[in-house]
C-alpha cells in the first residue's frame, strides 16, 4: 500500500523536476519559485524513500508512517503558500487545492490507522485524497513545463 501511494508521483516529479529547472533564468521571482518548488519536489522524493523504507511489521510502523505524513501535508502547506509567478495561470489555486486534498488525506490517515481497528473506509477515502493532491501537482508540473493538460482546460464558450 505504502509503496503505491507515492510512487507514480515521485517518478513523475522527479523525471519534470530536470525540465521545470533548465532553461534562462532572467526574473528574481521566477527564479525564487523555482528554487522553493525544486525544493518541495526533493522534499517528496524524501518522503517517497523514508516511506517505502518502513518495515510494515516493525512496532512503530504506523507511527512512522503517520509522522512522515504529517511531514509531507506540511510540506504541501508549505509548497501552497510560495507566491507564484504571474506566467503560470491557475497553478496557484492547483497549489491550494493540492494542499487541501493532501490535508484531507492525512486527516483520513489518522483515522484509519489510529482507530481501535483499522477502517478499510476511511483509508479509502484517505488514497482517494491522496490521488487527487499529487494529480493536481501533476497538472503543476505540467503549466510550469507550458503546457495545458486536457484534463482542466475550459474552453470559453461564447
Amino acid at each position: 500500500m505504502k509503496q503505491k501511494l507515492c510512487y507514480k508521483v515521485v517518478l513523475f516529479i522527479l523525471l519534470s523536476c530536470s525540465l521545470f529547472l533548465s532553461g534562462c533564468k532572467t526574473d528574481p521571482a521566477l527564479d525564487t519559485y523555482k528554487a522553493n518548488m525544486n525544493q518541495f519536489f526533493e522534499n517528496i522524493k524524501v518522503f517517497d524513500s523514508a516511506i517505502n523504507s518502513i518495515d510494515p511489521n516493525a512496532d512503530t510502523a504506523v507511527k512512522d508512517l503517520l509522522y512522515l505524513l504529517d511531514s509531507l501535508e506540511t510540506s504541501f502547506t508549505q509548497m501552497a503558500s510560495l507566491d507564484v509567478p504571474d506566467n503560470f495561470h491557475g497553478v496557484e489555486q492547483l497549489a491550494d487545492e493540492a494542499s487541501t486534498y493532501m490535508t484531507e488525506a492525512v486527516m483520513c490517515y489518522h483515522q484509519a490507522f489510529e482507530g481501535d481497528s483499522y477502517n478499510e473506509n476511511i483509508a479509502a477515502a484517505a488514497k482517494e485524497n491522496y490521488d487527487r493532491a499529487n494529480l493536481r501537482i501533476q497538472y503543476i508540473i505540467s503549466i510550469l513545463h507550458g503546457e495545458i493538460p486536457e484534463d482542466i482546460y475550459v474552453y470559453d464558450e461564447e
